[in-house]
């Protein structure tokens, strides 16, 4: 199935995105910076908010709600960090973490949840290249580790006033959902502080994700 309607409402602010200026889909902006970002892909729907507090640590919220397999959804806290950047000659190289702590939601089920997060990249100004690995802990709704990597190639080299167009493909493992394994090609548009990505999957979902910095 594709997305679900009734939550597309989500959706909307793209409108303001594509008005506004586009950035790299990375867990910690500027510092001061808000950072909003959402998601719907295989594994269902995700809204977030952080606030930059130093140029390595950054502070928010996290929702998603679950699909592809067991229906839930889960809420809290986020912490996110760059545990180490590699500023190169033609390129840049990052590992981030985001960890969270909250509540699973499963029907009139509530349980304690934790999820920590591990993005590694390397990118040029043509070549940009991911891998990210997830666990996730909510005692009997959901104990699983995730796995995405991300392999993408822009047509021209951007510069700052332009805007910045990638293709790319993605595969993700999902040992705990229906569709376990999931290819997603998929194009990215960002320009500045913004940026759009769309792609549609191997399981027949419609992946659209969308952020803004501000």
């Amino acid at each position: 199935m594709g997305i679900r309607w009734h939550r597309c409402f989500f959706i909307i602010p793209v409108i303001v995105a594509l008005a506004a200026t586009m950035a790299e889909a990375k867990p910690i902006s500027y510092v001061n910076g808000i950072m909003v970002m959402q998601e719907n892909d295989e594994t269902g729907h995700t809204i977030s908010a952080d606030y930059t507090i130093t140029p390595n640590f950054a502070v928010g919220w996290y929702d998603k709600w679950e699909e592809n397999g067991r229906l839930y959804s889960e809420h809290g806290p986020e912490f996110n960090s760059l545990i180490k950047r590699w500023n190169l000659p033609d390129g840049q190289a990052n590992i981030f973490n985001s960890t969270g702590a909250g509540v699973a939601i499963d029907g009139s089920k509530n349980k304690g949840a934790a999820w920590t997060d591990f993005l590694a990249d390397y990118e040029t100004r043509r070549v940009f290249t991911s891998y990210e690995i997830r666990a996730m802990y909510a005692d009997s709704i959901e104990s699983s580790i995730w796995q995405r990597a991300r392999i993408g190639y822009a047509p021209y080299a951007a510069n700052y006033n332009d805007v910045a167009t990638w293709f790319m493909l993605q595969v993700d493992d999902h040992p705990n959902k229906n569709d376990k394994f999931v290819v997603t090609p998929l194009v990215r548009f960002f320009y500045k502080t913004s940026l759009i990505e769309a792609g549609y999957s191997s399981n027949n979902r419609l992946m659209f994700n969308w952020e803004l910095q501000f």
